[in-house]
């Protein structure tokens, strides 16, 4: 058997027997419902102007993402005297923190300031 070779690396019969589930990408309005269900599991106060903002990015980078920055945006609005994220907190700390394609770009544009 190690020298078939298919598809994966997995067997063929087997391929055949796998059930294949399409997905398709969220929509905006999905990418707010569950913006709006992980602030309030995790106790965050988040304005509707906020929430667009983070779909937006989710929408261009990841929904992982988008939803990682909600934390930072929370502490900087307590440390602003806010009681609910705006969007200035989501535009100030998606300067901060880089998604990772951001990230990859950023270190190709800048690539001679690095060691080799």
């Amino acid at each position: 058997g190690t020298e078939i070779l298919s598809p994966h690396g997995m067997p063929l019969d087997l391929i055949d027997r796998i059930m294949i589930i399409r997905t398709l990408p969220y929509g905006m309005e999905e990418m707010i419902e569950i913006l709006r269900i992980r602030a309030k599991v995790e106790h965050i106060d988040v304005s509707d102007e906020s929430l667009q903002a983070l779909a937006e990015i989710g929408n261009v980078s990841t929904l992982r993402y988008a939803v990682q920055l909600m934390t930072p945006a929370n502490i900087l609005a307590r440390i602003n005297g806010k009681d609910q994220i705006e969007k200035e907190e989501i535009d100030e700390v998606r300067d901060v923190f880089l998604d990772a394609k951001s990230s990859a770009l950023l270190l190709k544009q800048e690539d001679a300031k690095y060691m080799k």
